[in-house]
């Protein structure tokens, strides 16, 4: 007797762990994948990238993080670095093993579906503006934006300024897309260009609380420049130069374009 309970020991053992086994090997198992994640933050924000509390990766202004490895189905955080709110998430597909995503942040909004809108003509240059400064005096809403073609008289030093067109309601968000043509041909005489000014939405006005740290040699002629690439779609993000917490002449222009191509 002792002898069979012994032997049907065994076996259920035997049977259980066949079982085991069983559901084991037929568990699917996860793929790996590659992450690459492309982008930029316009805000003063740094993102971090996040799976199970740990943090992956790290992204502020522009950055190209490259190579992340993780399975299929993770869910990747992404977070505020400096209060850990979390702003949105990376799903991780089985396929490609090669994954990419692009994103966007401008301090409220979190896009990863940024697209690069083709000129419809070659010969034209592509524009999508944004408007983006920490300068504590900037007061805070909408911008509009007036585009000029600039005549240069090297002759004379004249300078001429032809309105193009105003981009109203610019925020941190990309805006509307806009194609501008093909200026004449700069030469030793006359040289070409375009240019932009800055005003507080919906007035003629500069878009300051106060003019204390505003330093500007002529108000009503600071402006900055738009380099023109023919077949270009820029995606620029335009700011007022600071310099050691002063807007001093001009404005930047900073294309990101190549960051979501």
């Amino acid at each position: 007797m002792k002898k069979l309970k012994y032997l049907f020991l065994l076996l259920s053992l035997f049977l259980f762990a066949c079982k085991k086994e069983q559901v084991f090997t037929n568990e699917p198992k996860k793929s790996v994948v590659s992450l690459r994640i492309k982008g930029a933050v316009i805000s003063q924000d740094t993102l971090e990238f996040v799976l199970n509390n740990k943090v992956l990766a790290r992204g502020g202004t522009n950055f190209d993080i490259a190579k992340i490895l993780l399975r299929a189905n993770d869910k990747v955080q992404i977070r505020k670095k400096a209060d850990g709110k979390v702003i949105g998430a990376i799903d991780i597909a089985e396929t490609p093993f090669n994954q990419e995503r692009k994103i966007f942040y401008d301090g409220t909004t979190l896009l990863d579906n940024i697209v690069i809108t083709p000129v419809t003509n070659p010969q034209n240059m592509g524009v999508r503006l944004s408007f983006n400064t920490p300068f504590a005096d900037f007061y805070g809403g909408a911008v509009d934006i007036e585009v000029f073609h600039r005549i240069l008289d090297l002759n004379t030093f004249e300078f001429t300024y032809i309105s193009v067109m105003k981009i109203n309601g610019l925020t941190q968000a990309f805006g509307d897309f806009f194609e501008f043509p093909p200026l004449p041909a700069s030469n030793d005489f006359v040289l070409h260009g375009y240019v932009f000014k800055v005003y507080k939405a919906g007035t003629n006005q500069l878009p300051y609380t106060k003019m204390d740290k505003v330093q500007l040699s002529d108000p009503d002629n600071t402006y900055g420049d738009i380099g023109f690439t023919a077949g270009a779609s820029q995606l620029l993000i335009v700011s007022p130069y600071i310099y050691d917490g002063f807007v001093v002449d001009g404005y930047a222009a900073d294309d990101v374009a190549g960051l979501f191509k």
